[in-house]
């Protein structure tokens, strides 16, 4: 046993890269993939994958069969479910290298780029790959005015980090942060509870909004006459996913006539409930900072007292 302790240490991995703090604005870290220096928008609504944007010079690059090393190519389809909605779509595992740390991944070339990137992004990548003992996404200095709100931290249903945020006894909401995106959505689930919670109503027309990997769904825009809080920040409204992961749940009623009535079901059946809520900038906007942090992994907001 004293002997194979050497090779053990030498195994292990190794520690954490310190703290990072990027600008909520533009949230890019420098990276290395299949040796060409990339630029990647940090998620932190993200899956633990990486998402090359069609227009990259790395999306070409990428479909080579060998990498400068010499390495053949790991090649597979990613499959994955946008509600109704199944994507298979190609990944290679390529060796990353973060702040000269080594990193392994999927890396995903999709028909679209991800919503909210700054200039000169080639990509996203999941915040559950950085190799950093904690990230903060920076919008202004804290003040007099602003609050923490610490939660603990979990990867969720979809292999997002996450938290849970109680409703009431019994009722939980599978709650995600995305600052890239513009408005928060919710599932036909998560929906059907923030009604309940916020006295809340469907309105206006039928859309369809880009929710992952370029898949448009159809949403209807919830209204709530009570704020409902979300760690602390007032929801006030939502994109409804009209008819993905809805369980036994059923929508809001609506205010305004739409014809015939909209049921929750879909090509795929009703899908099993998954009261998920992906809070988006049109919320987060009040917090002067969204950080992470791995071990004990939680989450901080520090945002404006509502």
């Amino acid at each position: 046993m004293l002997l194979a302790a050497p090779a053990a240490a030498a195994r292990r991995a190794p520690p954490p890269l310190p703290p990072l703090e990027l600008p909520a604005a533009a949230p890019l870290i420098n990276a290395e993939i299949a040796g060409q220096a990339v630029r990647l928008t940090v998620d932190f609504g993200g899956d633990d994958i990486v998402q090359i944007n069609p227009g990259s010079t790395l999306a070409s690059a990428l479909q080579a069969d060998a990498r400068p090393d010499g390495q053949a190519v790991d090649r597979g389809l990613y499959r994955v479910a946008v509600g109704q909605t199944w994507l298979a779509i190609r990944f290679s595992r390529e060796s990353l290298v973060i702040g000269g740390r080594p990193v392994r991944a999927r890396v995903l070339r999709p028909e679209a780029a991800a919503p909210g990137q700054p200039a000169g992004s080639d990509g996203t990548i999941g915040l559950p790959l950085l190799p950093h003992a904690a990230v903060t996404l920076r919008r202004r200095a804290a003040g007099p005015q602003d609050r923490a709100v610490t939660l603990p931290a979990r990867t969720g249903r979809s292999d997002a980090l996450g938290f849970d945020w109680p409703l009431g006894p019994g009722r939980t909401l599978d709650v995600e942060l995305h600052p890239l995106r513009a408005v928060t959505v919710a599932s036909a689930a998560a929906s059907s509870l923030l009604a309940e919670a916020g006295q809340g109503h469907l309105e206006g027309p039928v859309r369809r909004i880009p929710i992952a990997f370029g898949a448009a769904r159809p949403v209807r825009r919830l209204r709530l006459n009570t704020p409902v809080p979300i760690a602390g920040l007032p929801l006030r409204s939502a994109d409804v996913r009209l008819f993905d992961w809805a369980g036994k749940a059923e929508l809001p009623p609506e205010t305004d006539a739409q014809g015939a009535a909209v049921t929750v079901v879909g090509r795929r059946g009703r899908q099993r409930g998954w009261p998920v809520l992906k809070l988006a900038n049109d919320v987060l906007n009040s917090c002067a900072s969204i950080a992470w942090q791995r071990e004990p992994a939680r989450f901080q907001l520090i945002c404006a007292n509502d």
